[in-house]
């Protein structure tokens, strides 16, 4: 079995450093390359479980129940609900099965092996990919001094998610010392140095964390014996670091600043602390309304951002300027009550706090306490945006509560048989719709745009229309389109019809204003007016571009849409003089 053993350790190794140090940015997804590297990763744990001896107990835990009960919910509603765009649907399902199954094959893992031989690789894993990200940031730090304000984010593509990693990394750091397998000669520097990258991440959400480890901490090393005393007292020290190198960043700053002869700034969470975030309070607050309105099932998956925008010409909500599309209520828990009602949230909410009552036991699991600490950082996270919707996340934060609680229902018992075919199965079909997906991608990048030749990008429009008949790329397809729409009276079915879908999910400025207008040409004022008052309260920095699109046209019941652009402007104190 020491094969097997390699290949898993190395698997955990790699799911938790490479896919978060993926560089590689292509819309319209450009984190896909770092979520398909994830998933092929979590896939192949999958496929070599199968391998492995028979087990007595073929039965899947309770942390990949939850998954399993997430793809449930989506697909009742695929069942109950219109989908207009099936990749809206296929994607989660196919993100929330590989979870359930790569927490059932670690699962079986741990049966042979322990959580000890694969926690171990798990937390090298993070730390590495931790270092590394930290590493990448030191040019990023480097151009904001010299150049001016730039985002520091290694190569997880935002500061949020990049101090998310960094704090998975410092927890592992802090596990691996608690062990032993880490020198306490080694574990201060590296300790300082993440805490004084995540400082420089000028995320806010690290001071969450620390205030949760403070806590936790202590607790762990006032109830823990052995090395789960140790990891107690070095987490909590950790969590200091956190606070600390908030204060002393901006001291390592002026020293770099000086060395630079530059003067800019690299500002901390805590300088940013009483930066404006009024908008998530409005988005959260549209999530409730969602929810009340759809208590059950939600509106469906992904069907949020439509919600927020048809909200958003409440003046209440406008008035809170913030020029962009919320796809997502930057608040997980809201997010899915909003688009799963009830059944989504019990499944999800309730899951997750079963995973909890497992601290409730005094049990001195080393794992566990290891594990929870990992996912004190991600729930924290999801209540102010959403880290979880992306797999490279998601993946690792899956293993994390399975390594927190890892016993299985007792009544649940399989065939060995009838767990190895389940395995292999969606091993197999999740590896060749990986593969798939991703060739998918490499055809429709390139195209998203439509060039400076008509020729070419008739050819192009002919591509996207048979690809958007693909159920793991429609949506994507039809936003490629879109861009190659422009509002006459020319073709108006064929685009009405791809814009009137698109602005049913997601809405963005150009697509409403071009639909709106197309709308009037059609007969629709009604709905013409209500899609350009949309626009005018959710996109103000879009304001002129709406009013210049509307008097290209000099047909008069077009030209009356200037309405909803001007009530806009009086809102915001743009009018035009």
């Amino acid at each position: 079995m020491i094969p097997q053993l390699r290949i898993f350790q190395t698997l955990l190794f790699l799911l938790a450093a490479v896919p978060c140090g993926i560089p590689f940015r292509y819309q319209p997804n450009p984190v896909f390359p770092s979520e398909l590297a994830a998933l092929v990763l979590a896939v192949l744990m999958v496929l070599t479980a199968t391998l492995l001896p028979r087990r007595e107990k073929s039965n899947p835990p309770y942390a990949s129940l939850i998954w399993f009960g997430l793809a449930a919910v989506i697909a009742l509603q695929m069942v109950l609900m219109p989908v207009l765009y099936w990749s809206d649907r296929t994607e989660p399902i196919l993100y929330a099965l590989t979870a359930a199954f790569s927490v059932w094959a670690l699962a079986r893992a741990t049966d042979h092996f322990g959580k000890m031989q694969l926690a171990t690789y798990f937390a090298w894993g993070l730390l590495a990919g931790a270092i590394f990200n930290s590493a990448v940031s030191v040019q990023q730090v480097i151009e904001l001094i010299q150049n001016g304000p730039r985002l520091i984010f290694g190569h997880l593509g935002q500061k949020n998610l990049y101090g998310h990693y960094l704090t998975w990394g410092l927890a592992a750091a802090a596990w691996l010392t608690a062990e032993k397998e880490l020198p306490k000669t080694w574990f201060w520097p590296v300790a300082v140095w993440l805490a004084l990258a995540i400082a420089w991440s000028s995320s806010r959400s690290p001071l969450m964390y620390a205030s949760a480890w403070l806590v936790f901490g202590l607790l762990s090393a006032w109830l823990g014996k052995d090395s789960v005393r140790r990891f107690g007292w070095l987490l909590t020290a950790c969590a200091v670091l956190i606070i600390v190198m908030q204060f002393v960043a901006p001291w390592v700053n002026d020293a770099l600043q000086s060395l630079l002869h530059a003067k800019n700034e690299v500002p901390t969470g805590l300088d940013r602390l009483d930066s404006n975030g009024s908008r998530r309070f409005v988005e959260w607050q549209k999530a409730w309304i969602t929810f009340l309105a759809h208590p059950w099932l939600g509106i469906g998956w992904a069907a949020y951002p439509s919600q927020s925008i048809a909200l958003q010409i409440n003046p209440a909500f406008a008035i809170v300027q913030e020029s962009v599309l919320f796809t997502h209520a930057h608040n997980s828990l809201l997010n899915i009550m909003a688009e799963t009602g009830l059944a989504g949230t019990l499944v999800m909410a309730g899951g997750i706090l079963w995973m909890f009552v497992a601290l409730l036991k005094r049990e001195h699991d080393p794992v566990k306490i290891f594990g929870a600490a990992m996912v004190i950082v991600s729930v924290l996270h999801s209540l102010v945006e959403y880290p979880l919707w992306y797999y490279h996340l998601l993946g690792p934060f899956a293993l994390a509560l399975f390594f927190m609680r890892s016993d299985a229902p007792r009544k649940l018992q399989l065939p060995d048989w009838v767990e190895r075919a389940s395995l292999g199965t969606y091993g197999v079909a999740a590896l060749a719709t990986a593969v798939f997906g991703g060739l998918l991608y490499i055809q429709i990048y390139p195209i998203m745009d439509p060039s400076d030749k008509a020729a070419e990008n008739a050819g192009r429009i002919k591509t996207l229309q048979k690809l958007k008949q693909n159920p793991l790329i429609d949506f994507y397809a039809d936003f490629a389109l879109s861009n190659y729409i422009v509002a006459s009276k020319q073709d108006m079915p064929w685009k009405l019809q791809i814009l009137d879908r698109l602005n049913q999910v997601r809405p963005y400025p150009s697509q409403l204003s071009d639909q709106a207008i197309m709308e009037t040409l059609s007969g629709n004022s009604s709905k013409a007016h209500k899609l350009m008052r949309q626009a005018a309260f959710s996109y103000p920095e879009s304001l002129d571009y709406f009013r210049e699109a509307i008097l290209e046209f000099k047909e008069p019941e077009v030209r009356a849409l200037i309405k909803e652009v001007e009530d806009a402007e009086k809102l915001f104190g743009k009018e035009k003089k």
